[in-house]
Parts: C-alpha cells; sequence; structure tokens
C-alpha cells in the first residue's frame, strides 16, 4: 500500500511538471464561459461593379474589406513589380491584370509583372495622384484627376471626363447599384453622377464638409437605397444618404468621423470617430463603442461578422457587438495600415517596430500568426489586394529607389 502512495505521488510531480514544462504560445482562446455573436457574411451581389476578386479598393460596395477567395498560404514574394512612387490600392481586372495608380500614372500590369500600358493623369493639387481605380461592370475603370473624375476602358483609352468644383480622391467614391455614381470633391462637395459621366446633383453638408481623403470610404447599405459618408464636426459625424441626394439621418458620434467606413449584411456600420471605434445601427443608433481604440485607416469584417481592427500595436478582433475575443501584438507604426482578410478568416496587416523595415503579416481567425514577411517601406499611401489565385498584392514605397508592388503567394 505505501509502494502504491509513493507511485501515485511520484506519477503526479511529474505530470504537473510537465504541465509546467509546455512551450507557452501568444496566440489567444477563447476559452471560457463567454459567449460570443456569430453573424455569417455573404458577399452582397452589386451588379454594377467588375465582377472579379477585387473590383475596388477594400474589396466591396459595402467596403467590408473581405475576399470571396483564400490569399496566400506560404508568406514568399512572388514578384516584385516596378511602378512608380505612391502606389495606392490595386483593383483586378477579369483576366488576372491588375490595374494601379502610382505617382501620377495610371497603370496595367501582369501578376508577372508586364506593364501593358499607362496613362499619365497628372498631379492633384501639385502632389502625387492618390486614386485607386474603381472597376465597374462595363469595363470602365473610374479615377479620379485634379479637375474631377475620368472613365477609361481596359486598354487606357479615356471614356469621358466630369470636371466637378475641385479634384477627386476615388476612395471617396461609390458606384450604385444601376451604375451611378457617387464621389466627394476635395472642397467637400458630394455629387450624384450618371455613368456615363453627366452630373445629376451636387449637395454641400449643412455643417462643416462632407469627408474626403485616401483614407475615407462611401460604403452602401445592402439593399442599395442608401450609403454613408462622414461628417467633419462632432455634432453631425455620420450622414446616411439617398441615391437622390437627400440626408435621411445624421449622427453626433462625439468626434469627427475618419477612416474607411465599413458595413456588414445587417446594414449595421463600422467607423471611427475621434479616438473611438464606433458601430451605428441603419437607423442610425449607436450600437456599441470601443473607447480608445484610437485611429487607423480601416477595419475588416471577417465571414462570422467579428471586426478587425489596430490599437496601439495590437491586431484586436470583436465579435458583432463589440465584445473583445482576442488581442495579439503586432508592430507599433500601424496608423497608416490597411487590414484585409480572406474567404477563411485569415487577416493581412502591414506593421513595424523599426521603420523602415515593415512585415507583412498573415493572422488565423483564432488569432495565430501563420507567416511574416519582411518587406522595405516608407509611405504606405495604398492598401492590398487579394486575387482569385490566392495572391496578396501589396504596394510599397520602397527604400531606397525602385518603388514596387510586392506579389505575395
Amino acid at each position: 500500500m505505501k509502494k502504491m502512495i509513493v507511485l501515485i505521488s511520484f506519477c503526479s510531480i511529474v505530470l504537473l511538471l510537465s504541465s509546467g514544462c509546455k512551450q507557452k504560445t501568444t496566440e489567444p482562446s477563447d476559452a471560457g464561459t463567454v459567449q460570443y455573436i456569430v453573424k455569417p457574411q455573404h458577399d452582397i451581389p452589386w451588379p454594377s461593379l467588375g465582377q472579379t476578386a477585387w473590383p475596388k479598393a477594400l474589396h466591396d460596395a459595402q467596403c467590408t474589406g473581405r475576399s470571396s477567395y483564400n490569399g496566400p498560404a506560404n508568406g514568399r514574394v512572388k514578384a516584385s513589380i516596378t511602378v512608380a512612387n505612391f502606389a495606392t490600392d490595386p483593383v483586378m481586372g477579369p483576366d488576372s491584370v491588375f490595374y494601379i495608380v502610382a505617382d501620377t500614372s495610371f497603370y496595367a500590369v501582369t501578376l508577372n509583372g508586364t506593364q501593358l500600358w499607362n496613362v499619365n493623369l497628372g498631379r492633384v493639387h501639385g502632389l502625387q495622384n492618390y486614386n485607386s481605380p474603381i472597376l465597374t461592370s462595363d469595363g470602365a475603370l473610374l479615377v479620379g484627376t485634379n479637375n474631377g473624375i475620368s472613365a477609361f476602358n481596359k486598354n487606357g483609352a479615356l471614356l469621358w471626363n466630369t470636371q466637378l468644383n475641385d479634384a477627386v480622391i476615388l476612395k471617396s467614391c461609390a458606384v450604385g447599384l444601376d451604375g451611378s455614381i457617387f464621389v466627394i470633391s476635395y472642397s467637400g462637395t458630394l455629387y450624384g453622377i450618371s455613368k456615363s459621366g453627366a452630373i445629376l446633383w451636387q449637395k454641400n453638408a449643412p455643417s462643416g464638409d462632407f469627408t474626403w481623403g485616401t483614407m475615407q470610404t462611401i460604403p452602401f447599405a445592402p439593399d442599395g437605397s442608401m450609403f454613408y459618408v462622414g461628417g467633419s464636426t462632432a455634432q453631425q459625424s455620420l450622414y446616411a444618404i439617398n441615391t437622390n441626394g437627400e440626408i435621411l439621418w445624421s449622427d453626433s458620434l462625439g468626434g469627427m468621423q475618419h477612416g474607411a467606413i465599413s458595413v456588414d449584411v445587417d446594414g449595421n456600420v463600422y467607423t471611427y470617430s475621434g479616438d473611438d471605434l464606433v458601430s451605428v445601427s441603419p437607423t442610425g443608433k449607436v450600437r456599441w463603442r470601443v473607447v480608445g481604440a484610437g485611429r487607423n485607416w480601416n477595419v475588416t469584417i471577417d465571414p462570422n461578422g467579428n471586426i478587425a481592427y489596430l490599437s496601439n500595436g495590437n491586431l484586436v478582433l470583436v465579435d458583432n457587438n463589440g465584445q473583445k475575443r482576442w488581442s495579439v501584438p503586432v508592430g507599433m507604426d500601424d496608423f497608416q495600415t490597411h487590414i484585409v482578410c480572406d474567404a477563411s478568416g485569415t487577416f493581412y496587416i502591414e506593421t513595424a517596430d523599426n521603420v523602415p523595415t515593415y512585415k507583412v503579416q498573415a493572422i488565423s481567425n483564432s488569432g495565430k500568426t501563420l507567416w511574416t514577411v519582411p518587406v522595405d517601406a516608407l509611405v504606405k499611401t495604398g492598401g492590398p489586394a487579394l486575387t482569385r489565385e490566392g495572391y496578396l498584392i501589396f504596394p510599397q514605397e520602397g527604400m531606397p529607389l525602385p518603388k514596387y508592388v510586392c506579389v505575395i503567394e
């Protein structure tokens, strides 16, 4: 009996020691009694946009940043394609050609790096042209210019140019279900434009300006009846506007709206106001708020309706009700980083601990780092795109020259 007691005690000690020697992991866990809200998402059909893997910045009319395809599994640079400085978000054509604006030129490039054509767009207010193109279902490529907005065909020929009251940056642009175009000029004026380039209406904000810029977006409600634009005042931070230019409601979110605005399949809105991340219902009621989240370019909505955002050197995931699931350290220099995710819910980001060496990372939906690719970058004016082949296209501002676009497999 004494031998049995000694044996049991010895086994208990060994078991305790072995459990204490397990390798520590930084992978977050959802273990526990917390019940997280799952809201399955899907691509909302949008026949006026190009039916490609990535027809516009942040992928779709709701600006979810979520692809219908899985992204790269290996984390290797397949190609480095040289373009000019300050490359914007690339968009994909139906034939594995991507279109991108860099410095003052508009390029069509294959995934192997062959340049098919480029068109000089000129400068915007004396600076680089920060316009990301939009591909429509009839094959037109919309691009902002110093005096308004232009449309080109897939061969780079100009279809039309519409002059507005100022320059345009096309992340502050949307295409409605019928092909109508909605865009905000540098002067803060909102325009409705037909798909042939005719001005339908224009509107100024009742207070301050409608916000525009390289990170601002105009997302549509799922049924296409209204879209959302940001406001420059704390009193009117977010506007819901119908396709005739009528303001349906406006919200005071406590600070100027900034960053991309995104919408989920239920019509809930996600955006930044001041230093907070805010979710708003389709009727304008604040659903939840993450105080002190910080400022960033965008959030992304994963296939289960979770919201991923960057905050103070961490990638954070909250469920659809704003309840935190996990937080993963990624790099402190995240203020100019775009986030996208693929069909399996893997997130792709670029951050840095020591500028100018950045790292592109793939992080699983459970918060595990799958791979890391170091790249040289200085300014990240453009965000990534995911292709149907499973590649991640990431514009870089190389240091030193040349400037290039990474294709990661």
